[in-house]
């Protein structure tokens, strides 16, 4: 493999000195992108529910997705960015460039080997590994999981790519190269939604074509990454040494967040399993739920975390534990902030959010609106707990503590699929999916908060003061937004529609950071005065 020529110290102080763009900036860019990459992905969503206008064949494209995943999170997925990323920032923070370029390019090559035969295994054997599915419950539509399984034979091998995007991803993170990482998937979701737009139909030609248009958009998308960022990337090249120490000590901590990763998406292929238990639509109709919830999760906590995670490794290799202490205290009170009144909003108008962001053709009923709108309202808790569990995760791998996820990810496998069968068999309904994934996350968030904060010089402060007037802001802003949505319901066109909702949402930020303002949070006075210091300065030079 390749490695920087010159002085490793010279290579390595400009990343590690001057960390280039500030941490705000740097999240700011970060949220922008993802926004961008979400709306996008809603887009391709709501072509999807066009170009497969029968319930049948939007099951059988969701569930296709589900077993390529979990082999992906299964050998590398939560690894690339938990480990590589926090790993090679720590290297390039005490001055160790070459070592960490090293050890980087003998992991990518190990885990290049492994995805090429898993992918290829996985091709030749979807039928059996999808039937897994109907064992022992005959009420499962047999037709869905054969979709299922043909059109999976495209997706196992677009994991590969996916893998190799997501490795350039991890490197430039750790370069502070956050615009590529954040627009990048921009370019992926047009690709693939255009794929859709051409091959999507009501047959099983159609769907295998439309998941083969999504292995090219895929390996298309890699090579940009590769591309915008080669001069970073090109000192990473084959270096198959599995018998490296550093490796070795990167591969053990890698472990834990393998299994952690898989947990969260062996846990999605459960509730899919418990999906498939309800009426035809429903495994489209918790597809639909789970990305509207993710929506200010992904937004605001992982758009922060990202910043976050390489700052916190450098920090804690350098021993600068207060500043570390500081850094997820702010991390975790910015996400708060905005995923809390997000929660809050989400779960008062849930058929009005669902149906402005995919009811734009009659082939989505108000029917399929209530079936997402049912799986929503469960989630909402756990946009609030999600953020919880993801800052203290990502600050967990940021120091090398790896276990403890891994422990809490484990609980969540175990108390996930009995709340959901209890649920289930209580006659709940499609409720009791989102309700149990939610219970799930209270039980995995208390365990990591009790652990992480027995670390004081690292532990943040402040949460429970801020969470308190949080709270108290939240529920004036859910009540005012309630009081609006009955003198104003959502009606008329879609145009109508959304003009309604998008004047009770921004109701309910003027609401909520008036009340933030009142009772000094902060997060809400640091916004504000940017916001004034940008108007007075507009003012000030249209009077000059």
């Amino acid at each position: 493999m390749a490695e920087n020529s010159g002085s490793d110290n010279k290579a390595s102080a400009s990343p590690a000195k001057k960390k280039g763009m500030s941490f705000a900036l740097s999240a700011l860019i970060v949220g922008i992108g993802t926004i961008i990459v979400k709306m996008s992905g809603l887009i391709r969503d709501n072509i999807v529910s066009l170009r497969f206008s029968q319930d049948i064949f939007r099951d059988g494209y969701s569930l296709a997705f589900n077993i390529p995943d979990l082999f992906y999170n299964l050998l590398v997925g939560g690894a690339i960015y938990s480990t590589v990323a926090p790993y090679l920032s720590a290297k390039l923070a005490v001055g160790k460039e070459k070592e960490g370029v090293r050890v980087v390019s003998i992991f990518i090559s190990v885990v290049c080997i492994v995805m090429l035969v898993v992918c290829t295994l996985g091709t030749v054997f979807s039928e059996p590994i999808y039937a897994l599915y109907a064992m022992g419950n005959d009420d499962i539509d047999p037709e869905v999981l054969n979709l299922a399984a043909k059109a999976s034979k495209m997706l196992f091998p677009q994991i590969f790519f996916i893998m190799l995007a997501a490795l350039c991803n991890g490197i430039l993170t750790a370069y502070r190269k956050f615009t590529i990482t954040s627009f990048g998937p921009v370019l992926y979701n047009i690709l693939v939604i255009l794929a859709i737009y051409i091959f999507g139909g009501n047959t099983q030609h159609n769907l295998v074509m439309t998941t083969g248009g999504i292995l090219a958009a895929t390996a298309f998308y890699f090579v940009c990454q590769y591309s915008l960022g080669f001069k970073q990337m090109r000192q990473f090249r084959f270096s198959f040494h599995p018998a490296n120490k550093e490796f070795l000590m990167l591969f053990r901590r890698a472990i834990p967040i393998l299994i952690s990763a898989s947990i969260t998406q062996i846990n999605v292929v459960v509730l899919n399993h418990f999906a498939l238990l309800f009426d035809e639509g429903s495994v489209y109709g918790f597809r639909n739920a789970s990305t509207i919830w993710q929506i200010p999760y992904t937004v605001f906590v992982v758009a922060i975390t990202t910043v976050m995670t390489p700052e916190l490794a450098g920090d804690y290799e350098s021993k600068k534990y207060s500043k570390a202490s500081e850094l997820i205290s702010h991390s975790m009170k910015s996400a708060l902030f905005m995923t809390i009144p997000s929660a809050a909003f989400i779960a008062v108008l849930n058929v009005d959010v669902v149906k402005a962001i995919y009811q734009w053709h009659s082939y989505y009923t108000d029917v399929h609106a209530q079936v997402a709108a049912t799986f929503l309202l469960g989630f909402c808790s756990a946009i609030v707990t999600a953020t919880v569990i993801h800052v203290f995760n990502q600050a967990f791998y940021a120091i090398g503590q790896t276990k403890l996820p891994l422990v809490a990810g484990i609980l969540g496998l175990i108390i996930n699929p009995v709340a959901c069968h209890i649920m289930v068999r209580a006659g709940v309904g499609p409720l009791s999916l989102s309700l149990a994934y939610s219970f799930t996350n209270i039980c995995q968030m208390i365990m990591l908060a009790i652990a992480y904060c027995r670390r004081k010089e690292l532990a943040p402060h402040g949460i429970l003061k801020f969470l308190l007037k949080a709270g108290a802001c939240v529920l004036i802003m859910a009540g005012v937004v309630y009081v609006l949505d009955k003198f104003v319901p959502a009606q008329g066109g879609k145009i109508s529609q959304l003009i309604i909702i998008s004047i009770k949402g921004v109701v309910a930020i003027l609401v909520y950071f008036a009340m933030a303002a009142v009772f000094r949070m902060e997060e809400a006075t640091e916004w504000i005065n940017k916001f004034k210091r940008k108007l007075f300065k507009k003012s000030a030079a249209k009077r000059a």
